[in-house]
Parts: C-alpha cells; sequence; structure tokens
C-alpha cells in the first residue's frame, strides 16, 4: 500500500508540474519578418487555455500583452488551419519575473520559423539609460559605447552603464566588432554610429549570424516602455 501511495503522490506532483503556469507581460521585438509572418499568438494548453495576439514589429518594441508561460516555456504561434486551433512557430524559456521581453531571428534553413530569446524586461534588469547587448552568435562581439568595452561571450547578455562621455550634442560613439584574428586588435568593426545618451531611454543592441548571408549582423533598438512609470 506504501508504494501504492507514494506512485499516488508522484504522479499528482507529475501532474501539478506539467500544469503549472504563470502569469507574464511579454513584449516582443523581430529581426525580420519570415513567411509573411507578421503577428502571433502566446498560447497556453489544458484549462483556462489562453491565446493573446501581439504584433512583431522591425523596428520597435512591441506594445506589453499579458501572456501565460507554461512550465516556465512561452509558446509562440499561429492560427492553424481548423478553427481555433494552432501551429506552434517558435517556443523559449521564460525568465523570472514578470516583465518578458521576446526577441525573435530568423530560424536556420529547415528548421523552426523563428528562434526566440527572452530577456528580463523589468527596470532593475535593463534600467534607463544603460545598453542591453545581447550576442546570439557562436563568436564573441565587442560593444564598445562611450567609455564602456565590453566584450559579449557568445550566448551571453550584458548590461553596459550609461556612456557619460557625450559630445556637445549629447551623442557617443558606438562601435561594435566582431572576433576576427584578421582584424585590428583581433577585432572587425560591423557597426559604426552614434548614439544619444540619456536617461529618458534605453537600448537593446543584438548580435548574431545571419543564417542566410552568414554575416554577422547588428541590431540596435532605442526603448522608452510605456509602463516605465510602473518601474
Amino acid at each position: 500500500m506504501k508504494w501504492f501511495i507514494a506512485l499516488a503522490l508522484a504522479a499528482f506532483v507529475t501532474t501539478a508540474v506539467a500544469q503549472e503556469k504563470r502569469q507574464v507581460k511579454l513584449r516582443a521585438i523581430c529581426f525580420q519578418h519570415v513567411n509573411g509572418i507578421k503577428k502571433l499568438h502566446a498560447v497556453s494548453s489544458g484549462e483556462d487555455a489562453t491565446a493573446v495576439e501581439f504584433d512583431l514589429f522591425t523596428t520597435v518594441i512591441s506594445d506589453e500583452v499579458a501572456a501565460v508561460a507554461t512550465n516556465g516555456v512561452l509558446t509562440f504561434a499561429v492560427p492553424g488551419e481548423e478553427e481555433g486551433s494552432f501551429k506552434t512557430i517558435a517556443t523559449a524559456k521564460a525568465v523570472p519575473g514578470s516583465r518578458q521581453l521576446a526577441i525573435f531571428v530568423p530560424g536556420e534553413e529547415g528548421g523552426p520559423v523563428y528562434r526566440c530569446f527572452v530577456i528580463d524586461d523589468s527596470l532593475k534588469n535593463f534600467p534607463m539609460g544603460s545598453t542591453m547587448a545581447v550576442n546570439l552568435s557562436p563568436v564573441a562581439f565587442r560593444f564598445s559605447i562611450g567609455e564602456h568595452i565590453k566584450a559579449i561571450q557568445p550566448g551571453k547578455i550584458e548590461s553596459i552603464p550609461m556612456a557619460r562621455k557625450a559630445n556637445d550634442r549629447g551623442q557617443v560613439s558606438v562601435v561594435i566588432s566582431i572576433a576576427d584574428a584578421a582584424g585590428e586588435g583581433g577585432w572587425r568593426a560591423v557597426n559604426q554610429t552614434r548614439w544619444f545618451t540619456g536617461t529618458d531611454k534605453r537600448d537593446l543592441a543584438i548580435g548574431f549570424i545571419h543564417p542566410k548571408t552568414k554575416q554577422p549582423t547588428v541590431n540596435c533598438y532605442a526603448d522608452t516602455p510605456a509602463w516605465i512609470n510602473e518601474g
């Protein structure tokens, strides 16, 4: 009898874990539209299944929507052929905390349409004035923003403080490079520009190797969240 009770309890725990759901606040950004998909649904299954639609913008971060993470995973889908059904396009591990920023990049040929990566979108993790540098490539990227220089290893995320050494227009020099033994100092610049600095915005900079061109690519987005006063 004891072993039966133990098995029953184990089955109960497994079922409970399988149905673990967490409400989150979700925003998204997309590097490049694939197959004309410009909108997705954040879906959950089981009891109280949900499906909330959001836009996949390529130049600005989307508005915030309420979504559900199931077993710590966010599932993204498009409507299926049957009414009320959905076809999964991408999944991503949710991060701790309520605010999630989903980053969509084109998938490899023959694989998922999109790859998705989620970061903590809270002001504590991503303060105003800072830069969130994300490296989705298999090689190191170096971010030089004003007086700050930081090398980001493959698959890593680093927060870079607000640059203070600005010109008389409030701009700082920005150079983003990729590790290259043949480059100057072992680095090759792939993006050079100037950004305005200040606490009225924060910047998201994402480096990856484009799956089609195989070239290092950096996308940068200035962001002032609509919910900033909420913290």
